[in-house]
């Protein structure tokens, strides 16, 4: 089967009214790009000394720019995430949880030190808490992105979080892209930060 970046690759049909949502997600985008061009336009028409146009626009970007979420972001990409408990086999859940992966990074988003989290438990800690955590809304090709670091402090209780604290981070895979293999429990830091998506000026 062919892949498609940010797509599932397994057969799938969303229960929800993917296309209407997205389509709606796309127009609110649209009209970000638009009044986000307006503003720097006024804030470059109200500070004629400075016309550094990239110069309000990261001001724009880091302090004006419209609040949003991953899952919000997602639906851009038509995707719905599914539940957990209803991803009952390991390759579903795989799938899944790099579809929501590289839609991310699409968007600009890039999740961070997740090796000591197995497939399960990193799907989860995305689907309920990172997805709906406040974000800035940024416009696509700028070189700057947002990264989620999903070593949280209290994770570092538990011996396999401080290994990862510890551990020199990952060389990058530089080759063909891939997703990473699949992550199971095993009571060891899994491979997976090395295959995660970074932007191409990184």
């Amino acid at each position: 089967m062919t892949t498609t970046f940010a797509s599932r690759t397994r057969p799938f049909t969303s229960p929800h009214p993917v296309k209407e949502l997205q389509k709606d997600a796309v127009k609110r985008k649209k009209d970000f790009l638009k009044q986000r061009t307006e503003c720097i336009n006024d804030l470059l028409k109200n500070n004629p000394k400075d016309q550094d146009k990239q110069y309000w626009s990261m001001v724009y970007d880091l302090e004006h720019s419209p609040p949003t979420t991953g899952r919000a972001q997602l639906l851009e990409f038509g995707i719905v995430p599914v539940p957990p408990h209803e991803l009952t086999l390991n390759k579903e859940l795989h799938d899944e949880l790099w579809t929501i992966i590289e839609a991310l990074s699409k968007g600009g988003i890039y999740l961070i030190n997740t090796d000591h989290l197995d497939d399960s438990h990193l799907y989860a800690r995305l689907y309920y808490r990172i997805l709906d955590e406040p974000c800035r809304m940024m416009p696509p090709g700028l070189e700057c992105a947002e990264y989620i670091d999903c070593l949280h402090p209290m994770d570092l209780d538990f011996p396999l979080a401080k290994q990862l604290a510890q551990r020199e981070p990952p060389a990058l895979n530089t080759g063909e892209y891939m997703r990473g293999p699949i992550c199971a429990f095993t009571g060891e830091l899994v491979v997976r930060d090395a295959y995660i998506p970074r932007p191409s000026w990184s």
